[in-house]
């Protein structure tokens, strides 16, 4: 196993352009198998997962001429409306697929960029693909604000522990990294841990070492990145007026919906956190760390406060969702390459490499197995033909398109905003989606059932879990609607009046 690494590694070194070559296709390859497991790859297209619609749904309101927060709701950051609404404009089904596509290949790439620091270029394809590992986990088909944040978290991560280890800094890496803060603050405001995290660090260093005029220098183009991102964005919410809404939706509603879950709820969730993928096993790396690199301990330090962060921000909503955790696979790089880093490769220790090669080989064939044959199922059968679904689906959608034309809006009452994406219609709200926004703001509740008392929709569409839910069923009681359509997982109203 020595021989064949130390083989593989001197056939590397030796042609470097070959090198570069083998380690893209390398990444591309896990890239691509990750991605496939997205809804909207383009071989077979799926219905999207129930927040991937709302922002398909919510680019689509921003392509016909509407203005995000105002027009309709969501409370996610504006830069994830902006790649979906650059989708549209590519491929209406799958335009986001390819953006997102690139996006974690660049992840993937700064990820091995990240692991060269500390281990060499076996090492750390090996670092990639556990932490590809741990992303396919949590992927669950994609397109969500974590999966956009990734690069700009890794990309960060790259600058600040070249900067703490190599001591390498300049203007251009700066500002990179207060435009990539600023990204990701555009896109979730969770996913900003290893910002506070090491902006902190390299503060306290400095004050502690007394060079103020470098202080002062890094927090200038640190604030110039940060306005490249943030000026436009502001442009277009002043343009569009909605400056209010946005700061409205974006922080104090966000803030309600991570203060609604109460400590108890938060505190299950991030113990459930630690015992997911490699944290926990990462976090005694740390330990580790801190007490054995003394020359580096501020750094280490620091990347605890991370990882700690991380978490805490993951699980701070309450809400156990899988793709949260996506946000902590940033996390897992440098403890894992500075262990594999460890590894000898002389003749009297080839033992762990070949325990290393079990482990890659047992992960692989319980986690990528299924990923691999899903995409290879999905390249066989390319159709053009969307797929909606089972026949309680198909069905709906046939009777969408039956009583309404493309210029009338209806309501889905809960949570399928694809409903309204795949039949290329519009909601008759703003509040395309109501659950669990309206459990949570009296007032959004309100809202919608006097916008909808004023359009009063040819059609609504109720999921369900919501059947039952009194407000939903007092108005279709003292409104002119007749259930034409009653499976056990929706029922669909039509206005009686347009019953012909």
């Amino acid at each position: 196993m020595k021989n064949v690494c130390q083989h593989i590694e001197s056939i590397l070194s030796s042609n470097k352009k070959f090198t570069k070559i083998m380690i893209i296709l390398y990444l591309f390859m896990i890239t691509f198998i990750i991605s496939m497991q997205s809804q909207m790859n383009p071989f077979h297209v799926t219905l999207a997962s129930v927040d991937s619609s709302v922002f398909h749904y919510v680019a689509s309101v921003m392509k016909h001429g509407g203005a995000i927060y105002r027009d309709t709701f969501d409370h996610k950051g504006p830069l994830l409306y902006f790649i979906n609404y650059l989708g549209l404009h590519i491929s209406y089904y799958s335009g986001a697929w390819f953006i997102e596509l690139f996006i974690l290949l660049i992840s993937n790439i700064l990820t091995y960029k990240t692991a060269r620091l500390f281990c060499k270029k076996i090492p750390a394809c090996f670092v990639v693909f556990l932490s590809s590992t741990a992303l396919i986990t949590c992927y669950f088909g994609g397109n969500y604000p974590e999966c956009y944040a990734l690069p700009c978290i890794i990309g960060s991560l790259y600058i600040f522990t070249d900067y703490f280890i190599n001591q390498i800094v300049n203007p251009f890496r700066l500002i990179t990294c207060g435009s990539l803060f600023a990204c990701a603050l555009m896109l979730k405001p969770n996913t900003i841990s290893v910002w506070i995290a090491f902006c902190l660090g390299v503060f306290v260093q400095k004050l502690c070492q007394k060079d103020f005029r470098n202080l002062i220098r890094y927090i200038i183009y640190f604030l110039i990145g940060i306005s490249v991102i943030l000026m436009p964005i502001l442009v277009y919410l002043l343009k569009m007026n909605i400056l209010p809404d946005f700061f409205d939706t974006y922080f104090m509603f966000n803030f309600r919906y991570s203060g609604d879950a109460g400590m108890k709820s938060s505190f299950i969730v991030t113990l459930k956190c630690i015992t997911r993928e490699f944290v926990f096993p990462c976090l005694l790396i740390m330990f580790y760390m801190i007490l054995q690199e003394k020359d580096s301990k501020i750094y280490w330090r620091t990347y605890f406060l991370f990882f700690i962060l991380s978490i805490l921000f993951c699980g701070m909503s309450g809400n156990d969702y899988i793709y949260y955790r996506i946000s902590l696979v940033p996390c897992y790089t440098i403890p894992i390459a500075m262990c594999l880093s460890k590894i000898s490769f002389d003749r009297n220790h080839t033992y762990p490499i070949f325990v290393l090669f079990v482990i890659g080989a047992t992960i692989f064939v319980q986690q990528w197995s299924r990923p691999m044959i899903n995409t290879l199922s999905a390249i066989k059968n390319t159709t053009t033909e969307i797929d909606l679904g089972d026949e309680h689906h198909k069905e709906l959608f046939r009777l969408i398109e039956k009583y309404t034309d493309k210029d009338e809006p209806f309501i889905v009452y809960g949570n399928e905003n694809s409903f309204y994406f795949y039949s290329h219609r519009f909601a008759a709200s703003k509040y395309s989606f109501q659950y669990p926004i309206i459990l949570m703001d009296e007032n959004i509740r309100n809202d919608f059932f006097q916008e909808l008392d004023e359009k009063l929709p040819k059609l609504i569409l109720v999921q369900s879990l919501w059947c039952n839910d009194e407000y939903i069923q007092d108005f279709l009681k003292t409104h002119p609607y007749q259930c034409i359509t009653d499976f056990d997982d929706y029922g669909l109203y039509l206005r009686v009046d347009h019953n012909d």
